[in-house]
């Protein structure tokens, strides 16, 4: 419980140095500092006029209309029934040849077959009197960032 008893003594001190500083510092003025401002009203002017202001006058009751007895209806004659006979012929039936999806058969990848190793040689080929030395490359950071640096290690010039 150490950390209960620190966090109230610390809001305790906390709200008793609000206390002191509120007591400390001067009271604000309830009056106005001066003469109030007397800021002019703003009026807009525009070239359109805004419509006609619509008047809807609510003090008149409503006009129901009567009700009215609904005659019942009576069916005097049936509708007319369509013979089967005056409808036009179904259109002819067309066969449609559909194509069939060929069927792809996955293969495995292919694994090469196992070689043996590769033999030991050194890093750096010693140098023969007969192959002229390779040229120096120099490199800037200018170089990297301008991407001569690939163009120079490759020789693509």
């Amino acid at each position: 419980m150490p950390i209960g008893r620190y966090i109230a003594w610390v809001g305790a001190s906390l709200l008793a140095f609000l206390y002191i500083a509120d007591w400390c510092s001067p009271q604000s003025l309830t009056e106005a500092a001066g003469e109030p401002v007397e800021r002019p009203a703003i009026r807009i002017a525009s070239l359109e006029r805004p419509p006609e202001l619509v008047v809807m006058d609510t003090s008149l009751p409503t006009i129901v209309p009567p009700p009215t007895l609904a005659e019942p209806v009576t069916p005097s004659e049936p509708p007319p029934v369509r013979t089967l006979a005056a409808a036009p012929p179904p259109p002819p039936a067309v066969e449609i040849e559909r194509k069939t999806k060929k069927v792809v058969k996955r293969q495995a990848p292919k694994v090469a077959a196992i070689q043996p190793p590769l033999p030991l040689a050194p890093a750096v080929a010693p140098a023969s009197p007969a192959a002229p030395p390779a040229p120096e490359i120099k490199l800037s950071f200018a170089d990297i960032m301008s991407g001569q640096l690939v163009k120079n290690l490759l020789n693509l010039h």
